[in-house]
């Protein structure tokens, strides 16, 4: 995911495309989620510690909450 991320940032800034830059910090983004599950799962496999897998559900519902605010705050471009 890192790597796409950075492919569609490096096409966007060689384009001057806004759209194909947020398509690119999203992707990064995907990649944070993704490795903060299979943190918190690794962490509960081999350590034993129960908790890291829900409380990496917790740190992805606090992003979620945050980007859903600031989608319904932020208008539409029309």
């Amino acid at each position: 995911m890192f790597v796409l991320a950075w492919g569609k940032q490096d096409t966007a800034r060689r384009l001057d495309n806004p759209v194909l830059r947020t398509e690119g910090r999203v992707t990064f983004v995907d990649g944070v989620l993704a490795l903060a599950v299979l943190l918190g799962l690794v962490l509960n496999a081999a350590l034993r510690w129960w908790w890291a897998d829900p409380a990496a559900g917790y740190v992805i519902l606090a992003y979620a909450v945050k980007e859903g605010r600031h989608a319904v705050r932020t208008p539409t471009p029309v």
